[in-house]
């Protein structure tokens, strides 16, 4: 009798579809099960710390949506770092490969395009659903072991803009209440209304029995401008805020009891907000036409109160306009409105300082001597675990929290991030990740003008300045090559990797 279970199942639900009155549309487990792919990922991370080494590889198995184009809708934590993605059908089991067509870490999605188009014969992709609200029933999807699809049904309980992850933007986001059995290969799992995909689950937790996913609203910006060259995100003004409150700071600003709106705490340098002519301390009271409350909250017809970040990410499209109306305080209890009129971008990585995610699938470094060298990172600090921010060098990390106060030519830290015992470097342990400031007397703002710099030793040495640091470093430059090819060798470290004694 277990066997057949999960066949009466799917039909038991195929029946309440019918029944009259139901609000549902009439989908059939044949098209849900050919709406979806297995899809397994061999996720290998790289190491910040031994940055010429991989970390060790490891499995994610969910499903992935198909959509228009013969492609395939995943999460980015799906497929990140991805060294191999296999495709397999659910229940016939052809199986393929598949390669990233475009992924945006940041909105959490992904695009797949797999290598055998003869895999998506007989599919059935899945068009996009319309927002929802508060109160509405879907239906999240999984595989069973033979591949017939299995149902959860769940109820919509909050819609708001909320962050998808570490380090990630906030978007639009639903929270639903439901029960999701475990079963093997549910690392990401569509969401159903009405025979339309929903959304996308991206978190479950089971002790409070909710699910976060990103809705199909943010799912079709997404699709609609990852498309377009040089995509490098979702909309965005390029600002921080904090909420304006307690009677003292607003009569030091002048701002008056009748106006409310949040204060900007900092802003991406050379960003949209910026570029505009906003300033730190500036008091937003309007975005795009629509009031601000004391919490950056703006009504909208259909969610209600929802925060002003979603005029952007989700109602706009890099290269849009935005305007914005601000109170600008003289700090002396009085102070002017103004306009400003943002045209919004995407995300720059060029402009951190301590970039929050990798560019590629590998950590940049390079070597003089038993010295190396590499830029900081949002990345490289994770190193020291889920409570790096108090576990991480704290000079480190205040630079991370606070590189918008840095000066605007500083382009990249280049911290000394380890050192390798050798005849030079005995004593210099204690002197890893600090921040270098000069090479030979040259300036470093990024890896590149390292290497510049050691081309240039002064008087038969390499000089290393330290931020910090009591003195120099002096390396004999007549015998950092051989020294640096033995601790290459000794340690595995590629030949191939960028060197500082004999720049490749």
């Amino acid at each position: 009798m277990k066997r057949y279970l999960p066949m009466i199942r799917i039909s038991l639900y195929a029946f309440l579809l019918l029944l009259p009155g139901c609000r549902e549309k009439t989908v059939s487990p044949q098209a849900l099960g050919a709406s979806v792919l297995r899809v397994t990922a061999t996720i290998q991370y790289p190491d910040n710390r031994r940055p010429w080494l991989k970390k060790q590889p490891f499995s994610r198995i969910g499903l992935g949506t198909i959509i228009e184009g013969g492609r395939l809708l995943v999460t980015a934590d799906m497929v990140a770092h991805a060294s191999y993605i296999g495709l397999e059908k659910p229940e016939d089991g052809p199986k393929g490969t598949a390669s990233v067509e475009v992924i945006d870490e940041e909105c959490n999605l992904a695009i797949l395009k797999p290598a055998e188009p003869e895999l998506l014969k007989g599919t059935h992709p899945l068009t996009l659903d319309t927002l929802l609200t508060p109160g509405s029933t879907v239906q999240i999807l999984q595989l069973e072991p033979n591949g017939a699809p299995a149902l959860s049904p769940a109820s919509l309980t909050t819609v708001a803009v909320m962050p998808y992850g570490q380090d990630a933007g906030a978007y639009l986001l639903y929270r639903v209440s439901t029960t999701i059995p475990q079963r093997e290969g549910s690392f990401v799992i569509p969401v159903l209304h009405e025979g339309k995909l929903a959304g996308l689950v991206i978190r479950y937790d089971p002790r409070t029995q909710s699910a976060d996913i990103i809705p199909s609203p943010l799912i079709g910006r997404f699709l609609k401008e990852c498309g377009k060259p040089g995509y490098s995100g979702l909309a965005r003004a390029g600002l921080t805020y904090g909420e304006a409150r307690g009677s003292t700071l607003r009569e030091w600003m002048g701002a008056g009891k009748d106006l409310t709106g949040v204060t900007i705490i900092s802003l991406d340098a050379g960003g949209p907000a910026e570029q505009a002519g906003l300033r730190k301390g500036d008091l937003i009271v309007r975005a795009g036409g629509k009031p601000i409350d004391g919490e950056g909250n703006y009504t909208d017809p259909l969610l209600g109160k929802i925060n002003f970040s979603n005029l952007a990410t989700l109602e706009s499209a890099p290269g849009d306009k935005g305007e914005i109306v601000y109170f600008r305080s003289t700090g002396e209890g009085t102070g002017t409105l103004g306009t400003a009129t943002l045209t919004l971008g995407g995300r720059n990585p060029l402009a951190e300082i301590s970039p929050a995610r990798l560019q590629g699938n590998s950590v940049p470094y390079t070597f003089l001597g038993g010295l190396l060298f590499q830029e900081l990172t949002r990345p490289y600090l994770r190193e020291w675990g889920v409570n790096w921010r108090s576990d991480a060098p704290q000079n480190l990390v205040a630079l991370d929290a606070f590189q918008e106060d840095l000066p605007k030519d500083q382009k990249r830290l280049v911290i000394l991030s380890a050192v390798l015992p050798s005849s030079q470097t005995i004593g210099l342990q204690e002197l890893a990740n600090k921040v270098v400031a000069t090479i030979n007397g040259r300036p470093i703002h990024g890896l590149a003008d390292v290497i510049e710099a050691a081309k240039h030793p002064e008087n038969g040495f390499q000089r290393i300045d330290l931020e910090g640091s009591a003195g120099p470093i002096f390396l004999d430059a007549t015998t950092l090559a051989s020294e640096e090819a033995q601790l290459r060798n000794e340690y595995g470290i590629p030949a191939k990797g960028s060197t500082m004694a004999d720049p490749r």
